[in-house]
Parts: C-alpha cells; structure tokens; sequence
C-alpha cells in the first residue's frame, strides 16, 4: 500500500471512531441527564398503577344510594342525602335521577296546590311523571309530613274545603252539610266513610291533610 493511500485511510478511520467516541458520550450523557423525557414503558406503568389505586377506593352505600330498579348503566347524579320533598327546591330537584327543569317546576306546583306530599308515591299524580321515571330517584327522596299545610274539617269553609285537589267542590259541599245536619263534632273521616259521604281511598288520601 502506498504512503499516500495509508494516509488516507488511517484519517478516515480516525474520522469514524471519534464520530462513535462522540455518540457513546451523548448516549451515556443522555442517560445520566434529570431532564430526560422519560421512557413510554415507564409512563404507562405509572399510569397503570394510578388507576389501579383509583380503582381501590371504597364508595360508601350510605353516601350513594343504589336503587335495584334503575335501569343498568343509567346515568345518575350524586346525590350526597335523602331530599325532602316538601321543603326541596328546584335546585336540589333537578339533582335527582330523569328530574329537569320542567319537572322540577311541576313538582313544586303540585306541592303547593296539594299543601305537601304525604309519601313519595303521590309524585306519580304530578302530571308527566310515570312509575319508570319515580323509581329512578326513589331511594334518594322522603317526605317529612310535618311540613303538611293542615286544615279543620270541623270549622273549614266550602271554598277551603273545595280547594283542596282530594276534596273539590262537589265533595266541599256534601262536608258541610253533613256538618250541618250531624253537628261539627260528628263531622270527622271515620263518620263520613261509615255514612258513605266518603270512599275508604278518599278518606285515607284526605285524613292526611285535616288536623
């Protein structure tokens, strides 16, 4: 081999190994550096770890109420306590499960032509609402009936009486004139069931609303 071609090759090989000298120090640099982005397998087990323990945390029964009738995979609010349904809003209403704004608007509405509910079951008379749709959020609500708008079948007027939506007009007017006839102190649900003035049904739904 010529001096002039050993020359040549003994610079090129030079060239070649300080090129791999200086990419071994970038990539034992690169390993050693904190500002490394760091490695997919590691971001992913991380995260992976993260859901698992997510996945551990206990969800109490008595902070969120399950409900055997509504349907599979249903979305359903949280609902952190039972809503009394004679003091809620419609703030607190539209929480519950297939109740919007419309809804919770006739709910209050009926509330108050109806001076208070008695038992949940009474929302099935608000008009819209289905049984479908009560067992949805029937395990979340309750109905304190100490909040009841009361009133005295014995001294009541026609149009008290006629107001109420268990008794209108025709019923407010059979009332007082069995009060009139049998005295005020005879006139009470038990005499007006015997004395067939009243069904059993009306009686049970309108002795919830009379002292």
């Amino acid at each position: 081999m010529k001096w002039g071609n050993r020359h040549h090759y003994i610079i090129h090989a030079s060239a070649v190994a300080g090129v791999l000298v200086l990419f071994s120090i970038r990539i034992i640099a690169g390993r050693q550096s904190p500002f490394r982005r760091p490695e997919v397998h590691q971001t992913s087990s991380w995260f992976r770890e993260y859901c698992e323990t997510f996945s551990r945390t206990p969800v109490y029964e008595d902070t969120i109420k399950k409900d055997n009738h509504s349907k599979p995979g249903a979305y359903r609010p949280f609902v952190p306590m039972k809503i009394e349904l004679n003091t809620a809003d419609s703030a607190e209403l539209v929480k519950l499960y297939g109740i919007g704004p419309y809804y919770a608007a006739r709910i209050l509405e009926y509330r108050e032509k109806l001076g208070g509910f008695a038992v949940p079951e009474q929302l099935l008379e608000v008009y819209g609402m289905d049984m479908e749709r009560l067992q949805g959020f029937y395990a979340d609500v309750f109905a304190d009936t100490s909040f009841i708008r009361k009133m005295n079948i014995k001294t009541a007027t026609e149009d008290q009486l006629a107001a109420h939506v268990y008794i209108g007009r025709y019923l407010a007017r059979c009332i007082i004139r069995y009060r009139e006839t049998e005295g005020p102190d005879s006139c009470n649900v038990g005499n007006l069931v015997r004395d067939k003035i009243l069904t059993p049904e009306q009686a049970g739904k309108i002795d919830w609303y009379l002292y």
